[in-house]
């Protein structure tokens, strides 16, 4: 009997003997992967990069659309070790909110409005927002990527530790009226518009005559419906897609902006990219340019086609007409000469042949 005990004593120290053994060895590996991360779920994981995108247009949009073509481009070429979130519908914030979540790091990239950025780091990044600067869709692309508009733009980004990623297409701007339409100069008086609030959309209302009346995203439907505001001065594919058509009767084909949706990141982020990763980060962000400003493109021409079948009335100004709206405003680039500066205005000038 007792050398039973003394045999199951002896098996039950070896025993214990392998366990410490074995337990040292387990913990060597994971530490071993960890350090060097080449190895174990540990390692991967801390060698993975969250890019989280956001933007206030609806998950159906041509801003979402290549949004998520990028983070499938971006998961699948990097293996994983990049995830892409993205964030339709305002769901992190109003545009506002989300430039503000780049700078303080909590997203990495904002797709929005040049407004949004221009009201925070100032009316100097504003030159792309000027009324009648562009002549056409090819036209906006050519100033801005043939001719320098979109690196005179980072160029007066510096020091304010923002970086534009890319310009992507939100279509000329026009307005759509609830109950009296707009078919001359004289029609915008006392009219109660709703527009970005930005010194150059006031700006603009001023010369045109309107009241100009600023107002955030999420309550202009509300707006035109309860009659806070006669009308909405944006571009057509955010007016099809916020369905800001359905309470309203009237649409003027003004086309008197073309701002671009800016994509911004914060230098520190896009400096951070390991230099493999930064590559495959920026031919996915030409990527994703490219395939939304044809989607929007495409979507801008079938717009006024969907709002007529609807019962919109679109009007199509003439050049006359139009003329009219060019020549009081004409004085806003003598007044932004001045916030800008001479040597940028003549630059934009120059680029868009307006000299």
């Amino acid at each position: 009997m007792k050398k039973n005990r003394k045999m199951i004593a002896l098996v039950l120290s070896l025993l214990m003997v392998m366990s410490v053994v074995s337990g040292c060895g387990r913990g060597s590996l994971s530490s071993s992967a960890q350090t060097n991360g080449d190895s174990g779920a540990e390692g991967a994981a801390e060698d993975s990069i969250v890019i989280k995108i956001a933007h206030t247009d609806s998950d159906s949009r041509s801003t979402n659309v290549a949004a998520e073509e990028f983070k499938a481009f971006m998961e699948e070429q990097t293996d994983g070790r990049v995830t892409v979130e993205v964030y339709p519908n305002s769901q992190l914030g109003d545009d506002d909110d989300l430039l503000k979540a780049v700078q303080l790091g909590t997203i990495q990239i904002y797709i929005g409005g040049e407004t949004t950025v221009s009201s925070l780091v100032g009316d100097q990044v504003s030159f792309p927002d000027l009324p009648y600067l562009y002549d056409s869709y090819d036209h906006w692309c050519e100033v801005n990527f043939e001719r320098g508009g979109l690196e005179l733009y980072n160029k007066l980004l510096e020091g304010t530790g923002f970086v534009c990623l890319d310009f992507q297409y939100d279509g000329f701007r026009n307005v759509i009226t609830t109950d009296d339409p707009i078919r001359s100069l004289a029609d915008f008086a006392g009219k109660k518009i709703r527009t970005a609030n930005t010194e150059l959309y006031l700006a603009l209302y001023d010369a045109l005559g309107g009241s100009p009346t600023p107002m955030a995203f999420g309550e202009v439907y509300t707006g035109l419906t309860q009659g806070t505001i006669d009308g909405v001065d944006h571009c057509l594919g955010i007016m099809l897609d916020q369905k800001y058509y359905e309470p309203c009767n009237y649409l003027a084909l003004t086309n008197h902006m073309c701002v671009p949706l800016v994509v911004v990141s914060s230098t520190s982020f896009v400096d951070s990219l390991p230099e493999d990763i930064r590559a495959i980060f920026d031919e996915g962000i030409a990527q994703m340019g490219a395939t939304q400003r044809e989607l929007e493109y495409a979507k801008e021409q079938e717009c006024i086609q969907l709002m007529t079948e609807d019962g919109i009335e679109v009007i199509e100004l003439s050049g006359e007409e139009l003329q009219e709206f060019k020549d009081v405003t004409a004085p806003i680039y003598d007044q932004w000469r001045e916030v800008l500066g001479s040597d940028v205005m003549d630059q934009v000038l120059e680029m868009a042949d307006k000299q």
